[in-house]
């Protein structure tokens, strides 16, 4: 075999593990991810519904009305089409929706904060 050819076959060789070695990367990365992301804890906890409340009244109300009643942003009392995960989405990573600016909050708030709001919000699925 040429010297040519070998370096041809490596360098063939070395172009096909690229796509195995970035899919592996990629699959590590996501492990990780996943391996980081906290479980929602259970959001029919009084405890954990009473410190949303709070939370929601020191930071949200202005924009969403006090329990959620609506304002300048959306109500969020009776709103069964609002899924957990879409909440804690939405105060982490914000929204933007025409000229309503719902601003992201995971950098001001922990996880935990966060699953607090959510449950409150849930909390008010049901209000009458």
């Amino acid at each position: 075999m040429k010297t040519s050819d070998v370096t041809k076959e490596v360098v063939s060789k070395e172009r096909l593990a690229q796509p195995i070695r970035r899919g592996a990367v990629a699959l590590l990365l996501l492990l990780g991810t996943m391996a980081h992301a906290q479980v929602p804890p259970d959001l029919n906890d009084p405890q954990l519904i009473a410190a949303g409340k709070k939370r929601f009244n020191q930071a949200c109300f202005y924009c969403h009305g006090q329990d959620g009643i609506g304002g300048k942003g959306a109500t969020l009392q009776n709103r069964k089409d609002l899924e957990p995960q879409v909440i804690f989405n939405t105060i982490s990573n914000g929204r933007v929706r025409g000229s309503s600016v719902m601003p992201p909050w995971k950098s001001g708030l922990t996880e935990e904060q966060i699953w607090q709001l959510t449950a409150f919000i849930v909390s008010l699925r049901d209000v009458k």
